[in-house]
C-alpha cells in the first residue's frame, strides 16, 4: 500500500511539474502574442489592425521601417520602453514621432500593437494580414 502511494505521489508530482513548466514558460517567456495552427489570438490581430491604421505610414508595412522611421521588426524595444515611446513620443535627429498618450484609439491598445510587432520580430508571424483564430 505504501509503495502504491509513493508511486501515485511521484506520478502526480511529475504531471504537476510538467503542467507547471508549460504554464510557467508561457508566462515567463514574455510573449504577448499567441499563435496556434497559423492563426493569431484576438490581441495580436487587433494589434495588426491598429498598426496598419496608425503606424505603418511611418514605420512601413509589417513593421519593416522606412527612410524616416525605424524598423520595429529588426529593433523592437523592450515592452516598457515601447510603451514609453508610444505614449510620449520620441525625437532622434530629424525624425520625430509624436506621442499617442491622449489618443483613445491607440493608448489603451499599446500592448496589442506590441503583441503584433513582437510576433513579427520573433519570426512567428510573416508579412501581410494574419488569420485570426475563432473566438
Amino acid at each position: 500500500m505504501l509503495h502504491r502511494l509513493i508511486v501515485l505521489s511521484a506520478v502526480i508530482s511529475s504531471l504537476a511539474a510538467i503542467s507547471g513548466a508549460s504554464s510557467q514558460s508561457e508566462t515567463t517567456a514574455g510573449k504577448f502574442y499567441r499563435i496556434a495552427g497559423g492563426k493569431v489570438d484576438a490581441r495580436t490581430y487587433n494589434g495588426y489592425r491598429l498598426y496598419q491604421g496608425s503606424c505603418s505610414h511611418c514605420h512601413g508595412p509589417d513593421g519593416m521601417g522606412s527612410t524616416f522611421a525605424a524598423s520595429l521588426v529588426d529593433r523592437l524595444p523592450e515592452v516598457d520602453a515601447f510603451r514609453r515611446i508610444v505614449r510620449g513620443g520620441q525625437s532622434s535627429g530629424t525624425s520625430v514621432m509624436k506621442g499617442f498618450a491622449d489618443d483613445p484609439n491607440i493608448a489603451p491598445y499599446i500592448d496589442d500593437i506590441y503583441a503584433y510587432l513582437q510576433a513579427r520580430a520573433d519570426g512567428a508571424l510573416g508579412r501581410g494580414r494574419p488569420v485570426k483564430s475563432a473566438p
